[in-house]
């Protein structure tokens, strides 16, 4: 069960004081104290006013961290059993006698283990939490209610790197944090599943039986979602293993490929989704692995992926009137589509090398939430 912080007392003093009161580290609100003029003398009231801040701030709970291990059903390929949460404020109003004071419910991350069949436990290995699985709901996701939900896969880890050190994991939960908090923004979960390179990409992965995981454990938490929105880096698609290359069987709201491997299984995928006219956003600036004849450079500023889009039936066409927050590089793919606009890729220019792959990561999410999460 979520436990939430308690409601700080309330002062009454004789002297108009605003202050923002932090709880176990986090700011949580700004209360407005009532003010009840008295004459009395300066000392007296600055007194007065200094006992009143002392109070709110001893009042305040140690920590605001509780682990929770709700009833959630497991399956057969899963080692899972247990979840853990921040816990955080729930949303109300703080009854100062002056007008009410929204509190939004702060993001919560919630983290499992869970392994699919057949996979062995070096490359999923998550004893520790920081290295597990990991359900972000952001600012002002709340119980009983439903969600967009993104998935994001990352690309290929070094040999021996543990998820908690995984740079795409803290970049695209970065993002998020950063997009649900803009004014006007609405809330929905990011879902960062990973694991341990051992000489495959996402061996025996399994997207239906992962997502049905992590429905489960979004279900005992009183949460539900409309929409599966599904994106993935590097090798998450096309450089062998499994992740993105079934992703189509997810039904998925759309789908996005950033700087992806460009091998059999991204072709695999697109051309599936384009089946079903699932909105698809494709998205490079330097990765050429998977393109057979192999390229001298794996991160080539200048490969030319109309040689790849065109085998995916996309054709040059007229750019998009948004565009993401990068130029375009000046090739005649530059913005391509198929023939029903289903799918558009754009090749934009981030640089050159691999700062170039990496930093095209953020560039790319926010587009795509922009452009899509929500919206279909």
């Amino acid at each position: 069960m979520l436990q939430t912080l308690p409601q700080p007392q309330l002062v009454t003093v004789p002297l108009l004081l605003h202050v923002k009161i932090s709880m176990g580290g986090a700011p949580v609100a700004l209360y407005w104290l009532r003010v009840r003029y008295r004459r009395v003398n300066t000392k007296a009231l600055l007194a007065s006013g200094a006992l009143a801040i002392l109070q709110l701030t001893c009042s305040r709970p140690s920590s605001s961290v509780a682990n929770v291990e709700p009833s959630v059903p497991t399956n057969g390929s899963s080692d899972a059993g247990q979840v853990k949460t921040a816990s955080v404020p729930t949303r109300g109003t703080v009854d100062s006698g002056l007008a009410p004071v929204a509190v939004t419910t702060a993001e919560r991350i919630l983290t499992f283990a869970w392994k699919p069949s057949g996979a062995s436990e070096r490359e999923y290995s998550m004893i520790d939490p920081l290295d597990q699985h990991k359900i972000l709901l952001t600012t002002g996701v709340e119980r009983g209610k439903s969600y967009p939900l993104v998935l994001a896969l990352h690309g290929q880890p070094r040999r021996g790197q543990a998820p908690r050190d995984y740079q795409f994991i803290r970049v695209v939960s970065d993002v998020a944090r950063d997009v649900a908090t803009r004014k006007g923004a609405a809330p929905f979960i990011l879902v960062t599943p990973v694991f341990r390179f051992d000489g495959q990409n996402w061996p025996h992965f399994e997207l239906a039986e992962f997502m049905a995981q992590v429905r489960r454990i979004l279900q005992g938490a009183g949460i539900g979602t409309k929409g599966v929105y599904v994106f993935g880096h590097s090798g998450a698609v096309g450089c062998g293993g499994q992740g993105l290359n079934q992703v189509a069987v997810l039904s998925p709201a759309a789908v996005g490929f950033f700087d992806t491997c460009v091998g059999s299984g991204f072709v695999q995928a697109v051309t599936e989704l384009a089946k079903n006219h699932v909105p698809t956003l494709i998205v490079h600036s330097v990765e050429t692995a998977g393109f057979y004849p192999r390229q001298p450079m794996e991160y080539d500023p200048h490969f030319d992926f109309g040689k790849v889009y065109a085998t995916l039936g996309l054709r040059p066409s007229h750019c998009p009137s948004h565009l993401p927050a990068a130029p375009l590089r000046n090739f005649a793919y530059q913005c391509a589509k198929n023939t029903t606009g289903s799918t558009i890729a754009l090749v934009i220019d981030t640089g050159s090398g691999e700062k170039a792959h990496e930093a095209l990561v953020p560039i790319a999410m926010r587009y795509f939430i922009s452009q899509y999460v929500g919206r279909q």
